[in-house]
């Protein structure tokens, strides 16, 4: 299978921000997120993945097509200790479930090695589901821990699982 990632130009901002907007929306099932009056979800900051050298955005695509995005942090928006996070990872529905995403991550520790950090919201299965079966199939030793966040103008406190992990480099 043809996947590839591709760092996400200022130019492509549009582009992202549609994306980042169906992910918010697929999101909103497990935050409780609800739409802002233009019927659109709140971006916050995701602009800033377009102005600064420490996050990576990454379109992902498969034979050419655009199908999703992943976003990868670098210090100072990681946890201490950890030198990246998957910040967020996303396909449009249409090619879930094919092994492409898991080509995209696969992708992604390729460029970068060192301490990560991923992160789920706990109710949200799917994601739960996927991250444990690439760390089963790609044999990726982690620590797991659990705990409580409020996220900004949502109600209420949320589940997280977080799991770190050594890629690239040794342990």
């Amino acid at each position: 299978m043809n996947v590839q990632i591709t760092s996400i130009l200022a130019e492509q901002k549009e582009l992202f921000l549609n994306l980042y907007n169906l992910y918010l929306y697929d999101l909103s099932e497990f935050s409780g997120e609800d739409l802002l009056e233009e019927g659109k979800y709140d971006p916050t900051n995701t602009y800033l993945y377009l102005e600064r050298d420490e996050l990576h955005p990454f379109l992902i695509q498969y034979e050419g097509k655009v199908i999703g995005f992943v976003l990868v942090c670098s210090p100072p928006y990681v946890p201490e200790g950890v030198d990246y996070t998957v910040q967020e990872l996303f396909l449009v529905k249409k090619y879930r479930g094919q092994g492409l995403a898991a080509q995209a991550v696969d992708l992604v520790f390729a460029q970068f090695e060192g301490t990560f950090n991923v992160e789920q919201l706990a109710n949200n299965a799917a994601a739960v589901s996927f991250w444990k079966k690439y760390y089963e199939q790609h044999q990726i030793e982690h620590t797991e821990s659990e705990y409580n966040i409020e996220i900004d103008n949502i109600a209420g406190t949320h589940r997280i699982l977080s799991q770190t992990f050594v890629r690239g480099r040794e342990k």
